[in-house]
């Protein structure tokens, strides 16, 4: 018996040989309009329109020779525009493609005029073009004269309209050519474009594994090797338990790829927390997020990263993860209820009671007290020394002889140095230190003299400003010693605005605490010469002798044994707000518990739902003596839930530096990254004002205890001085750290020494100009740490006259230094998603930047966001995340598609985005 498919293939057969045998006995029969075109006629869309059917579908088809001339030239005209050309994401300006389909009317017209009696050609052509092309010339007209083909999303959309009529246009040359030649040409494929092909098979079939480099990690090679294994178990322990939807041969290429992928929130506040959600949102609904390996933050970033990792570290089944249909994120009832709690403390600095805002006040101005008295201590204690020292009368009444032998010394100190530098007779730095410590001998005689009548200097004011020393103390010197400070604030607020007077108010206020200190001095020396009397119970008066030690002891008791400067800085309040906000999980008897209490060691103990959390924070340590740090003063700090550390440090396991200090966890950590007001800020350190910030108590970072060193107590008055001086040190027992973003803002720094191949940044740092401050400090901190280069072209996000960018994101390779033999280079491939407007946003947005010009850059010392500005952040991120799928760039299938696998979604970026070719030599495809 046949099969159906059989007897179908003979039954047409024998209608062929009839239909033959038919023309052969009668003659050939007549073709109609509607016979000949249906070859060229499929459903969607047809290409010729049913009313040009209609008219000539009956009438015969028999085209002239002119017909066949003009269909050749339309033919020559389509096959070398865009019309049939594919544009490439990059390749090519959207306004010249316009125009060339525009032109085809032109040149249309001038065939037909020109080649007369090309009936059947001229009335098909003008049918495709006004059925199919028309409207489309005269939407994009419009948005072109009105400037909106300068936005890349907007080109978007218009590529996605040409790529469909570039189908048409394809199957309107292919009845051309049959026009022509009288007979259908034979299909062909189009072209491969050899630069995708390239970069296609570069990605595929090189393999970058992942892990911190033993040879370029900047790292102990001990250390970075349990780093890395550590971390590599951590990440196959979570791939195992969240795969994606895919099939099984999949599933074992997944489960055992070399490569690592990751995403990176940067700093920037609420404001980049907020729009750093609005991406996550969009990533999420493609499911995409449970495929990163790696989620590294810093600062606001960081209040993000913290409630993903608490919120998916909850008790709890499969409801919970990172999936779209699983909370957080699920909006199965409208947006998902843990996202509001987020929403409803966007203003977290603000929320609590009248008496939480009165005990936060209260607390920052007991810091402000506590800091002035511990400077007043140490200024009495120098003064009960000085008078001790001078009741001895040890040097008095040798005035002369004293200054004449240091003044010798340092003569002769001088005449000596000379002679070690022009004879050699010993090393020629035991030349300068004798003429510093000589030097600084004699000064140290004359002010000792001087002292004395420096501190009658409040007596020397002039008549009409004399005023009584004993009611109202030195008041002149106090209005003098405001001075530099009001300087040193106009320096900094407007120093750019007056530029001639800039160097006078910077002298000023340089001087402004010496000038503090010693009006303070003054005042003590004062207070103290008058004698000071203490009457005790049961004890009674006590002497002046026994007064000032009390005083002595009393305030070293305070300072030294119950002082704790991480208790009395703003940083408490500030972690307890942000915990309250971010740091929560599903309750039992309310919706969420808030500041939640989660070691970091603890972080994926249980669940395996959210990745590796890399929390970056920045380690102030100016007085180093490591001269590489002498540019920077401050090195990379890293919380993580296996090793905490720093390169210049070393790095030990998290329970070690959690059992030194049982108030680090993961709200701390959050703080800690995020504290981006302090005395030492890294790069950002403005060294003249550190005492000021200190003695203010703008001091949001922490002192961690590190685990090899043994200390005593609390940080206390000696961790104080260190904020104000500028003077800690990677080998003192306690560590001052802050702010990731006093060092690096992107977050990226750490996955660059994990040598990532697949990163996505998002980048909501403050940048108004569009200057890139943060990426352009990665390049620099990568290369030169790392010799890692970051190819990347920041042109379309660099902002237009009209102050918007082309585009929300670059994609570029990230060209890691050779691990193995036989490489030149290992590439990795960033997606920097910016913080950025190109004009096409809904209309929500525009009209919330009519109300507020600084959107999207609000300060970031603007911590308050109502709901219109948080919504206006988050939608925002949601607007350009959704743009990271569109198909002119991506391709129909992953656009549509609601299971996105994250090495497949960097491939067809890398497709669209990348510039250039892959260079000719790579690292050998792995076995």
């Amino acid at each position: 018996m046949l099969s159906r498919d059989t007897a179908a293939r003979w039954l047409r057969l024998l209608r062929s040989v009839g239909r033959a045998f038919e023309e052969h006995v009668a003659g050939p029969r007549e073709t109609t309009w509607r016979e000949f075109l249906s070859q060229h006629q499929p459903p969607d869309p047809p290409l010729f329109s049913k009313a040009c059917l209609d008219r000539w579908g009956d009438r015969r088809w028999e085209p002239s020779d002119a017909d066949r001339k003009a269909a050749d030239r339309l033919h020559t005209q389509l096959v070398s525009r865009i019309t049939t050309q594919k544009l490439s994401y990059l390749t090519g300006v959207e306004k010249t493609a316009l125009d060339s389909v525009y032109s085809l009317f032109e040149k249309t017209r001038t065939i037909v005029d020109e080649g007369e009696g090309c009936r059947h050609f001229g009335t098909l052509a003008w049918d495709v073009l006004n059925n199919h092309v028309r409207h489309f010339t005269a939407k994009w007209h419009k948005h072109a004269e009105s400037g909106a083909l300068a936005a890349l999303d907007t080109t978007d959309e218009f590529r996605a309209e040409l790529e469909r009529l570039r189908g048409i246009f394809l199957r309107f040359d292919e009845f051309l050519l049959h026009l022509r030649d009288g007979r259908r040409p034979h299909g062909a494929a189009e072209p491969g474009n050899p630069r995708e092909a390239a970069i296609e098979k570069d990605i595929k079939d090189h393999v970058l594994a992942w892990g911190i480099s033993e040879k370029y990690g900047g790292l102990d090679p001990g250390q970075a090797k349990d780093i890395k294994e550590a971390e590599r178990k951590a990440i196959l322990r979570r791939r195992a338990r969240n795969q994606p939807q895919r099939d099984a041969r999949f599933l074992a290429d997944y489960n055992n790829r070399e490569h690592a992928v990751a995403l990176a929130l940067s700093g920037g506040g609420i404001r980049s927390a907020t729009f750093s959600l609005g991406v996550l949102v969009a990533l999420a609904g493609r499911n995409i997020l449970p495929q990163f390996d790696y989620l590294s933050t810093v600062s606001g970033g960081g209040y993000l990263g913290a409630f993903l990792s608490a919120f998916l570290n909850s008790p709890g089944g499969d409801e919970i993860g990172l999936r779209s249909t699983q909370l957080p994120f699920s909006r199965r009832d409208g947006e998902a209820k843990a996202l509001r709690h987020i929403r409803h403390r966007s203003k977290y600095l603000a929320t609590g009671s009248v008496w939480q805002h009165a005990a936060m006040i209260a607390a920052q101005l007991y810091g402000m007290v506590l800091n002035t008295l511990a400077i007043v201590y140490l200024l009495a204690v120098a003064v009960f020394v000085e008078r001790w020292i001078r009741s001895l009368s040890i040097l008095e009444g040798h005035e002369a002889v004293v200054k004449l032998v240091t003044l010798t010394v340092f003569l002769a100190c001088a005449l000596a140095a000379l002679a070690i530098l022009r004879f050699d007779f010993a090393p020629k730095r035991l030349a300068d230190r004798a003429v510093l410590y000589s030097l600084l001998l004699y000064l140290a005689v004359v002010v000792w003299y001087g002292l004395p009548y420096l501190l009658l200097m409040p007596q020397w004011t002039p008549p009409r400003l004399k005023v009584d020393i004993d009611k109202e103390g030195p008041l002149w010197l106090v209005v003098s010693g405001a001075i530099p400070l009001v300087a040193s604030a106009l320096a900094g607020v407007f120093g750019r605005v007056l530029k001639r007077t800039s160097l006078l108010l910077l002298a000023l206020s340089v001087i402004a605490t010496p000038v503090f200190f010693f009006g303070l001095y003054v005042v003590l020396s004062t207070l103290a010469a008058r004698g000071i009397h203490f009457t005790l119970p049961i004890v009674g008066e006590l002497t002046t002798l026994q007064s000032e030690l009390l005083v002595v002891l009393g305030g070293g008791a305070i300072y030294f044994l119950l002082l704790n400067i991480n208790a009395t800085s703003p940083h408490r309040h500030y972690r307890d707000k942000l915990s309250e906000a971010f740091v929560i999980q599903p309750g039992d008897r309310k919706p969420f518990e808030s500041d939640v209490p989660i070691r970091l060691s603890d972080l994926g103990k249980d669940h395996d739902r959210a990745p590796y959390h890399l929390i970056n924070a920045a380690l102030n340590v100016p007085g180093s003596p490591n001269q590489a740090l002498q540019g920077r003063l401050t090195d990379f700090f890293l919380f993580s839930p296996a090793f905490c550390g720093s390169p210049i440090t070393g790095y030990f396991p998290t329970r070690q530096w959690e059992e030194k200090d049982d108030h680090l966890d993961l709200g701390t950590a959050m703080a800690i990254s995020a504290a981006a007001a302090a005395p030492q800020m890294g790069l950002g350190t403005v060294s003249r004002a550190s005492f000021w910030l200190a003695l203010l108590n703008v001091r949001l970072g922490y002192w961690l205890r590190r685990p090899d060193r043994v200390s005593i107590g609390p940080p206390g008055l000696l961790c104080l001085l260190h904020e104000m001086r500028g003077s800690m040190r990677e080998t003192h027992a306690r560590l001052n750290v802050t702010d990731g973003g006093h060092i690096e803002n992107l977050g990226v720094y750490e996955l660059l020494r994990r040598r990532c191949k697949y990163i996505v940044s998002i980048d909501g740092e403050e940048d108004a100009r569009m200057t890139f401050h943060a990426l352009t400090t990665l390049q620099r901190l990568a290369y030169i740490d790392f010799g890692i280069n970051i190819d990347i072209d920041l042109d379309d996000l660099r902002l237009s006259e009209k102050g918007l960018s082309r585009s929300h994101f670059k994609f570029c390779r990230i060209r890691y230094p050779k691990e193995a033999r036989g490489s030149e280079e290992e590439f990795g491939y960033l997606l920097y998603v910016k913080l950025s407007l190109t004009g096409n946003e809904g209309e929500f947005l525009r009209r919330y930047r009519l109300d507020e010009p600084a959107f999207p850059h609000h300060s970031t010392a603007d911590q308050f966001f109502g709901e219109a500005q948080y919504e206006a952040y988050r939608s925002l991120g949601e607007h350009i995340g959704d743009r990271l799928f569109l198909p002119t760039m991506v391709g129909d299938e992953i656009a549509k598609s609601s299971e996105v696998i994250v090495e497949e979604w960097f491939l067809a970026l890398a497709r669209s985005l990348l510039d250039h070719p892959p260079p000719a030599t790579r690292s050998p495809k792995a076995p």
